[in-house]
């Protein structure tokens, strides 16, 4: 097993990646709650959410690092900016499956919407 498979289950041999979509789902949920009682919109909810999420990796840097400094948070940030990348880059070669499936779920709401 490659070194990438083995970090994809932790010590008990839970899959990580299964805690991680059922983590994310239960956050989306939330997140989706959240803005509709706020009524914010989707493309500032993504600003939002990035912000939070810059914020976040900041504090876990400064929390959890032995000496915190400027120089070790830029660099910190470059390994975020360089994940960030990383998962841009899968998710535009993933674009066509993605637009397929959205356009079906929006088809499905639309069509129960009408039945009613």
């Amino acid at each position: 097993m490659s070194d990438d498979q083995e970090n994809l289950f932790d010590e008990d041999g839970n899959n990580i990646l299964d805690d991680f979509d059922r983590l994310t789902h239960s956050l989306f949920d939330r997140v989706c709650e959240f803005a509709e009682d706020e009524d914010i919109d989707d493309e500032l909810l993504a600003m939002l959410l990035f912000r939070l999420s810059l914020t976040t990796r900041m504090m876990a840097y400064a929390q959890n690092a032995a000496k915190p400094s400027a120089g070790g948070l830029k660099l910190d940030l470059d390994r975020f900016g360089r994940d960030i990348e990383t998962h841009l880059r899968e998710s535009k070669k993933d674009a066509d499956r993605f637009i397929t499936e959205v356009k079906a779920s929006i088809a499905a709401v639309e069509r129960e919407e009408d039945e009613r």
